[in-house]
């Protein structure tokens, strides 16, 4: 599990660089993961899974790394 920015805040206590190993029952998805780390639903996000966007339905297999980002925006106006 990786977060970063300001999202590293939701991630457990012993999280380390905006890592942490989360365990997880077998069928567990992404939108289950996003639950239990509390994320508030309606903020904006780009979710990774093994660098691939994700649906929240995506189904996780182990060895997986979600990766939570807040939203994109720069460039040159």
């Amino acid at each position: 599990m990786r977060c970063f920015a300001n999202l590293a805040d939701h991630l457990p206590p012993a999280a380390r660089g905006g890592r942490a190993i989360l365990t997880v029952p077998d069928g567990a998805t992404v939108a289950d993961v996003l639950h239990r780390l509390a994320l508030p639903e309606g903020l904006p996000r780009l979710v990774l899974v093994n660098g691939t966007d994700a649906a929240p339905a995506r189904r996780l297999a182990a060895g997986d790394v979600v990766s939570v980002l807040p939203p994109l925006s720069g460039g040159a106006g």
